[in-house]
């Protein structure tokens, strides 16, 4: 009996060790274990960062390049906002330009043929590649690749959203004090995109700019709008001007040639800074007075600097430049 027990136990034995004998334990240590681990890590990270991609169409190339969501953002950021604006101000930018790419994604608006978006900032938003990024920041590109990647990663998956769909946060580099509503420079109302003040754009050198064109050059412009009649007399092209009423200083109406058109329909033909100008006529050209740069809509960059260096945060310069917007993870 004792006899026949032991003969179980060794079969039993011989049971469990049979199956494990196929693996080579030659080398085994727990150093390869956690190597094993890491490298199964890694290969996971990789696999979903890859699945996180974008297709940029380049415009000058007509390409489509695919890169990282993350080295897309700090493409779009290098592209779109400098280097010396604060910490707060990139990560605000960051959580619009990534809003306006996962809206594109969402809905698709055909600008960007077979591609997520466009690097066309006429049509979508600015982004600059590798290459690029060390063209223009030569030996700085290390340092404000690590500032700009810290920037997009603490904010990294954060939306806008209006009514649990994410916006169209519109930004421009600045405005002359107040931003404008979306209703005035694109004849569209839009809740999150109304006028708010951004009394910091004052003080910037850049605010004011003067633009000179002869009559021939502003003809030139003007030529593909079919409706606008010029006379002889330069002096009578520009007829009356109505500026917004929020005191942006943006052109709302304006005639030229017998039709009239909004202010940033006038900005577009004649290639101005902004739609916050004036006009005049003297000495045989078009003087004109322009504040500003960009379109008025949404947030203003140089606003949300200098927002950020009196201490306000990411979520609070948001907030202000998008009311009614609703910021969330994404």
């Amino acid at each position: 009996m004792k006899t026949y027990g032991i003969l179980c136990f060794v079969l039993a034995i011989a049971m469990f060790v049979s199956p494990l004998a196929s693996f080579d334990f030659s080398q085994f240590s727990t150093e390869n274990v956690k190597e094993n681990l890491h490298l199964f890590s890694e290969n996971r990270k990789t696999a979903e960062e890859n699945k996180d991609t974008v297709r940029v169409l380049q415009a000058a190339s007509g390409n489509v390049t695919e890169v990282g969501t993350v080295e897309y953002l700090v493409g779009c950021l290098a592209c779109e906002m400098p280097p010396s604006y604060a910490d707060e101000a990139l990560k605000a930018q960051a959580v619009a330009a990534y809003t306006n790419l996962i809206r594109l994604k969402e809905n698709p608006d055909g600008k960007a043929e077979n591609a997520d978006i466009t690097d066309d900032t006429g049509k979508h938003q600015g982004y600059y590649d590798e290459a690029a990024r060390r063209e223009k920041w030569g030996e700085k590109y290390d340092v404000y690749t690590e500032k700009f990647t810290a920037a997009v990663q603490a904010v990294y998956g954060q939306t806008l959203t209006y009514d649990g769909k994410s916006i169209t946060a519109a930004y421009f580099s600045l405005c002359a004090g107040r931003t404008e509503s979306a209703q005035v420079i694109w004849d569209g109302d839009i809740p999150y995109l109304q006028s708010v003040t951004s009394t910091g754009d004052r003080l910037s050198p850049d605010l004011q700019s003067e633009i000179q064109l002869s009559p021939d050059e502003v003809r030139e412009k003007l030529s593909s709008e079919k409706e606008i009649v010029l006379g002889d007399d330069p002096a009578g092209w520009f007829g009356s001007i109505q500026t917004a009423d929020s005191g942006s200083g943006a052109v709302g109406k304006i005639t030229i040639g017998g039709k009239t058109m909004t202010g940033q329909q006038c900005r577009a033909l004649l290639g101005l800074p902004s739609p916050a100008f004036a006009v005049e006529y003297k000495d045989g050209a078009f003087h004109f007075t322009v504040q500003g740069k960009g379109h008025f809509v949404g947030m203003s960059q140089y606003g949300a600097d200098y927002m950020a260096r009196q201490g306000a945060d990411y979520k609070e310069i948001l907030m202000h430049y998008y009311p009614g917007a609703v910021l969330s993870d994404g």
